[in-house]
């Protein structure tokens, strides 16, 4: 019995003794094992360790260019390298003006003419890249004379540079060797009529042109070229060329021109059309008897009358754009009651131009437009 109690004492600490070699080794592989995690934890701080606390992980996605704040010192005031230069060129030349213009930060480019701002338009283009700008006219006419200005601005400040336009007349010489080797300038014999056409009528006009075989027709409202279209078509029969206007509005109320031109010479015609609206009340002082456009040929004299339907203050007699100087010897000018007349003695080329005979009452003005195209007796 008792050799059975020491038997069992003895097994008791053999599995107590078990249980503590077992619980070491948990304990001994849960130390590694937190080893182990502990160490594996350093190597992945570790390989953070490099980069600055919250920056991005690197990679050529992420990676972003370096952007430095702007140099003060690197920027400069705008400078015309290659400025504009005074020039004249013939009536009817292409104008080009160009300057180059560098700067930090680059500049902006404005125009102006005679100190007026400018723009791009169908008579005129502008253009400024890589440095460069340029102005550029197809066609001049007298009325294109002045100081151009192009200005340079950025933020530091503005320089500009000018250059005078000069448009030197026509050479008579010229265009009179022209004829004689057989080229001829086309001429409009039969021209267009001012009158009032009403809001919504379907308005035709009409020249007759003679004198060459090669030329160019184009029509003009207010002095911008109409575009043909299903509105406004271009038609011409033998040597009848016409405007067919489908619908006329208030707003296609002005001033008509149709042109006709080659390369030895133009001619043109004028007239007014205006627009009355149903219900409105009539505009005066109205035209009763209107200017006619004329073809003359150099040395003959031409007289222009109109007949107001009421009294007015004043009638001008205007042309491109100027009064007429009524102390030259070769005008002269006659009003009888509300009739008003202005005769051109010995016509020369200077007398070539767009004329207006403009009415001013004390309610208001009216004009009307014609023109005047003087031929070479050689002609």
């Amino acid at each position: 019995m008792l050799l059975i109690f020491k038997l069992n004492i003895l097994k008791l600490k053999k599995n107590k003794k078990g249980s503590k070699l077992r619980q070491a080794a948990a304990t001994t592989n849960s130390s590694s094992s937190s080893t182990q995690n502990s160490i594996s934890g350093k190597k992945k701080y570790a390989s953070n360790s490099l980069q600055a606390p919250g920056s991005p992980s690197r990679s050529r996605s992420a990676t972003k260019e370096l952007i430095l704040p702007p140099d003060d010192s690197l920027m400069c005031k705008p400078e015309f390298t290659k400025p504009l230069h005074d020039l004249a060129i013939r009536d009817g030349e292409q104008l080009i003006l160009t300057c180059h213009v560098k700067g930090d930060p680059e500049p902006q480019i404005t125009w102006s003419k005679n100190g007026k701002s400018i723009s791009s338009s169908d008579i005129m283009d502008l253009k400024y890249k890589n440095g460069i700008a340029t102005l550029t006219i197809n066609e001049v006419f007298p009325e294109d004379e002045g100081v151009f200005t192009c200005t340079a601005t950025n933020s530091i400040c503005a320089v500009e540079t000018k250059a005078k336009l000069t448009i030197k007349p026509l050479d008579k010489s010229s265009i009179k060797r022209q004829v004689i080797a057989g080229d001829k300038a086309p001429k409009i014999v039969s021209h267009l009529e001012s009158r009032f056409v009403k809001d919504g009528d379907s308005v035709t006009l009409a020249c007759r042109i003679i004198g060459a075989e090669q030329f160019d027709v184009v029509w003009l409202h207010n002095n911008k070229e109409i575009k043909p279209s299903k509105d406004f078509q271009y038609t011409n029969e033998a040597n009848i060329y016409r405007l067919q206007i489908a619908e006329i509005f208030p707003e296609d109320g002005g001033t008509y021109t149709c042109e006709a031109f080659n390369d030895v010479g133009e001619s043109f015609s004028t007239c007014t059309i205006n627009v009355t609206v149903p219900g409105d009340e009539p505009k005066h002082p109205a035209f009763v008897k209107f200017p006619i456009s004329v073809s003359v040929l150099e040395g003959e004299s031409t007289t222009f009358e109109c007949e107001l339907d009421s009294e007015i203050l004043n009638l001008v007699w205007v042309k491109d754009g100027k009064p007429i100087d009524e102390t030259l010897s070769r005008y002269s000018f006659t009003k009888d009651d509300s009739r008003y007349a202005f005769t051109v003695a010995k016509c020369n080329m200077d007398d070539v131009g767009q004329y207006q005979a403009k009415a001013v009452a004390k309610k208001g003005e009216s004009i009307c437009a014609f023109s005047v195209n003087v031929q070479n007796a050689e002609c």
